[in-house]
């Protein structure tokens, strides 16, 4: 499976196409390149798993297996707000298997990052942290409309106007 594939299973066609969408109008925009090479290099950048063109804010990522704990003493990251320069995230760790390095009395959290390690209030990190992690939820904001979801109980039939 491509990492596309999975993008698209994770939050469907039309998210995916939104966000990519933003990411080649904001290249267009900084290198002045023509639509279809901007798409082409989006798409591949994604296709890759590029955190650069990946990371949008409602997203949960985790450290991955082959990455050193001293190296992320942080397991799972959860971006409040992308910007221009990097994410704003918050440290959570929701396991019922949590080990050393999750919050608690057993935290190996450096002492300046402590104050992080909620959801109301985040750290400005560069994008370049998030190679030592995966994707691993997006919620994007689509599915906080009241609309989803109500519609796979509609019947076609239903959303003829009546004569």
């Amino acid at each position: 499976m491509t990492y596309l594939k999975f993008l698209t299973d994770l939050i469907g066609a039309q998210a995916l196409g939104d966000h990519l969408t933003v990411a080649v109008q904001n290249l267009i925009d900084r290198e002045h390149l023509d639509r279809a090479e901007a798409y082409q290099q989006v798409t591949d950048r994604a296709d890759a798993g590029d955190p650069a063109v990946i990371a949008a804010t409602r997203q949960t990522w985790v450290r991955r297996p082959d990455v050193d704990p001293d190296e992320a003493p942080v397991r799972r990251l959860y971006i409040l707000e992308r910007t221009d320069t990097g994410v704003v995230v918050a440290y959570t760790d929701i396991d019922a298997a949590a080990d050393s390095y999750d919050d608690g009395n057993a935290c190996a959290l450096p002492e300046q990052d402590l104050a992080f390690n909620d959801h109301s209030a985040g750290a400005e990190l560069g994008l370049e942290l998030l190679d030592l992690y995966q994707l691993e939820a997006w919620e994007p904001f689509e599915f906080l409309l009241p609309t989803v979801g109500a519609l796979g109980n509609v019947r076609p039939q239903e959303w003829e106007k009546p004569s």
